[in-house]
């Protein structure tokens, strides 16, 4: 992926110049990802082990970080300069400052990202920097990271495909009896063959019978049985970008209404998915979509109808009641709802959708969602 341009830093310029910032401090990993290219899943898994980008207003972007980590700066990281530490012994806070120091800002006015910073790293940055101002700059990384690049998009787009066809190959050896756990494993499998980038955080997801209103429920050694509905798919980052499709079928048979709730449910998420369009608001999604579910005699769930995703899973605007934000052109959001129908039976699939100006860009366009799946069939 050489070349690829993975960060809208136009975008996150202006909105530090409209913020008034000379610089920004990202700590956490989503937005170290953003302004370095580096995805590090040590940072997840070793969270007192900092790692801080100093992005300068001049367009300057600066590392600092534990020096065992220089290899993969080296081979993959999209920065001007790299600052390194040792874990036991130096001050990562230390290195940072002087990072500010070398860098002009020791006076300077400098976002960071509040909720996340460390009380403790705070306070010993702002011992060391007496002079300088911060506030919270967590809207300009935010709102730089809504809008995708094109290198964002095409990658988006390229893992949102392999998920589906991993997802829809494990689906055509599916047969009643298996656990859903064989069933992941089938798509996890197929998704690791057919990617090539580096992947983390995959989980094949099956959720049959009993399971299949659980939101988040993976996998289990429970058998599938026959007539049992079940949602199927996978969640995975690729490059640190997120993605989760989800699909509905039917093990061997399905029942009227299965199929009549099924065809309620697709009419209902199809129709209001091309209102996904620039202008609109994502309260009014959320809206559109409550009153489609009610209209067909159905129950919406979700508090959410979807959001934006990318480096970080759920990122603005999101599609409910009080986000008065409006959809953008190359957005790219994660839609989907649970809704219930009038036996309580969970109806629920998940896609990636890209906003342009012509409408709504389904990038999960594999398996055909509009009617219901029968598996097991042979």
């Amino acid at each position: 992926m050489s070349g690829v341009v993975l960060s809208n830093r136009a975008a996150l310029l202006e909105g530090m110049r409209r913020s008034g910032f000379d610089a920004l401090i990202a700590v956490t990993p989503t937005n170290v990802a953003y302004t370095s290219g580096l995805d590090l899943y040590t940072q997840t898994l070793i969270p007192d082990r900092l790692v801080m980008t100093l992005t300068h207003a001049n367009g300057l972007s600066l590392l600092v970080i534990w020096g065992g980590e220089r290899d993969k700066v080296e081979r993959d990281a999209q920065i001007s300069y790299a600052s390194y530490y040792a874990e036991f012994g130096d001050s990562p806070i230390a290195a940072l400052a002087a990072v500010i120091i070398q860098q002009g800002l020791q006076r300077g006015r400098i976002g960071i990202e509040s909720r996340f910073f460390p009380l403790g790293a705070f306070q010993e940055l702002t011992r060391l920097l007496p002079e300088a101002s911060f506030a919270d700059g967590e809207e300009v990384f935010t709102g730089a990271r809504m809008i995708k690049t094109a290198d964002e998009i095409a990658l988006l787009q390229r893992v949102a495909w392999i998920v589906d066809r991993a997802t829809q190959l494990a689906a055509g050896l599916a047969r009643s009896d298996e656990t859903e756990r064989a069933f992941a494993q089938r798509i996890v499998a197929n998704l690791l063959t057919l990617e090539q980038e580096e992947v983390t955080g995959l989980d094949g997801i099956v959720a049959a019978g009993p399971n299949a209103p659980v939101m988040h429920h993976l996998s289990s050694h429970r058998p599938i049985r026959r007539g049992e509905m079940l949602r199927y798919g996978a969640k995975c980052r690729v490059l640190g970008y997120w993605c989760i499709i989800l699909r509905m079928a039917a093990m061997a048979e399905a029942t009227p209404q299965q199929m009549d709730s099924y065809a309620r449910f697709a009419d209902i998420y199809h129709s209001t998915l091309e209102q996904l369009k620039p202008g609109v608001r994502a309260c009014d999604v959320y809206a559109t979509c409550l009153r489609h579910v009610e209209r067909h005699g159905m129950r919406l769930i979700s508090e959410k109808v979807g959001h934006g995703t990318g480096l970080a899973f759920r990122e603005p605007p999101i599609l409910q009641a009080t986000d008065y934000r409006a959809l953008q052109p190359d957005m790219v959001l994660a839609y989907d709802y649970l809704v219930l129908d009038q036996y309580g039976a969970p109806f629920h699939i998940e896609d990636r959708v890209l906003v342009t100006e012509k409408g709504p860009v389904l990038l999960s366009d594999v398996i055909d969602t509009r009617s219901l799946a029968i598996l097991g069939q042979y």
